[in-house]
């Protein structure tokens, strides 16, 4: 009997092929079929091509090719402000405070901003975000992502009901202008948190709601509570920023009583469906709780070193891995940090601490991990049959970079965003050909994002 192949709309032939599934992780010659938006078989390329005919195929010349990458902490509205005239904390005569440009955007500058950000996060093989709850005009931010093709989660902006902590410790970080797009009120970010969650009514969109709050001590337990109850009756992540440096543990703990995992266990927020974002400050009843209830944990390695948190203060993530806790990567914000870092310096402090992680585990941090910790495991982070069909192709004529031994070690490579993007695809779509967008004149959105740029500089100087 002759055997009759199964159609697909896409297939990706003579690639280096990394799948994200551990258990299958490697194939080359690989070869992926996509059909209706989703992975129908990725493996060795002679298994795929003798199952399926494709409408389009591409000859992938041998390119490495795997899942794209998730961001799991990036604040979009850090993303255009490189070589501006601004101060991330303290002002001066010729720099702006940067909380004011964050309260300063409107439904234009949002939409310009996400659209620069999107052509910086696919050339570095990157196809969803989670936004840590700093965009104040989300339906503009949701709108351009989906115009884009990219993926993205997003949730209320700055989720605080008490910035008494915040306005303590940090004070050049909050002032009138924020506080008054941001109300400080349970209220005000319970309703937002549920309007957000309306985009998941469609299961299919590119933009999906979550819970975040800000964290780092500005939510009362009553906020806190509700948040992670709403967080589990729509089935998604709960998340907030927490324990990113010992000033802000310690005045959480004299203000709450308790601090980190131990208050949010005490609240009922610490579980599988959490995820916390920094945990560089944390105490040996912090580890035993997080051990125990595994939630997810989003490390940002850049800014704790940047911050000159980790060291002295113990890096406990690589040991938590090891032990089975889902550790995701973020660069947090690109104003200090180059975006793409995160990998190796995961990697750098592993070997600091004594806990040196495989040369892999960045990129599984940056793909199936990252998923599990937005909620989306079954979704995305691995090219399983079933799955979205999320992929990158990165550029074969850059031969600094090839696989020349059946093993992951040099996919350290792609976590350090080194190898040039030639193709990225979302959802089945193309997005990204030759490195330029497909969706959208991408000349068109930096110089857009530019002179949106611009205009907010001279807004706030008048």
């Amino acid at each position: 009997m002759t055997h009759r192949k199964r159609s697909a709309d896409l297939l990706i032939a003579n690639c280096d092929l990394f799948t994200g599934d551990r258990s299958r992780p490697h194939f080359r010659p690989g070869a992926v079929a996509v059909g209706d938006g989703v992975i129908l078989a990725a493996g060795p390329e002679r298994e795929v091509l003798a199952d399926f005919d494709a409408v389009r195929s591409i000859d992938a010349h041998g390119a490495l090719v795997h899942p794209g990458l998730i961001d799991g902490h990036l604040h979009m509205t850090s993303m255009p402000y490189h070589a501006g005239p601004f101060a991330v904390e303290e002002e001066s005569e010729v720099k702006f405070n940067y909380t004011k440009f964050k309260a300063a955007t409107d439904d234009e500058t949002t939409a310009a901003f996400t659209a620069a950000a999107v052509c910086t996060l696919l050339q570095r093989g990157y196809t969803t975000f989670m936004e840590a709850g700093t965009v104040f005009e989300t339906d503009a931010f949701a709108d351009t992502l989906t115009r884009c093709g990219m993926r993205g989660l997003v949730s209320a902006p700055f989720g605080w009901d008490d910035t008494s902590t915040f306005a303590e410790i940090w004070p050049n970080m909050i002032n009138d202008m924020l506080v008054s797009k941001a109300q400080v009120d349970t209220k005000r970010v319970i309703d937002q948190c549920k309007r957000e969650l309306k985009r998941n009514h469609d299961n299919d969109a590119l933009v999906q709601g979550y819970v975040c709050l800000y964290g780092e001590g500005t939510g009362t337990d009553d906020l806190i509570a509700e948040a992670a109850a709403l967080a589990r009756d729509h089935d998604v992540v709960f998340y907030q920023h927490q324990s990113f440096q010992p000033v802000f543990v310690d005045a959480e703990r004299r203000r709450y009583g308790d601090a980190g995992a131990v208050r949010l266990h005490r609240l009922g927020a610490l579980g599988p469906g959490t995820t916390l974002a920094h945990m560089n400050v944390l105490t040996d009843e912090d580890v035993e709780l997080i051990l125990s209830a595994k939630p997810g944990l989003a490390w940002c390695p850049n800014n704790a070193l940047h911050r000159a948190i980790t060291p002295p203060d113990k890096c406990w993530f690589p040991s938590l891995y090891k032990q089975g806790i889902s550790v995701s990567l973020g660069v947090d914000t690109i104003m200090c940090h180059p975006f793409g870092i995160a990998g190796v310096l995961s990697l750098y402090l592993s070997a600091l601490v004594g806990e040196r992680l495989a040369d892999s585990d960045p990129f599984y941090m940056q793909t199936i991990d990252a998923a599990n910790n937005a909620g989306l495991g079954d979704k995305l982070g691995s090219l399983t049959i079933g799955k979205r069909a999320d992929i990158v192709i990165r550029e074969v004529r850059d031969i600094t970079h090839l696989s020349l031994k059946d093993d992951l070690g040099f996919i350290l490579a792609l976590s350090s965003s080194m190898i040039p993007v030639d193709t990225v695809i979302i959802d089945g779509r193309i997005v990204m050909d030759g490195g330029r967008l497909t969706t959208m004149d991408q000349d068109d959105v930096l110089a857009s994002a530019l002179h949106c740029r611009d205009e907010l500089f001279r807004k706030l100087a008048n």
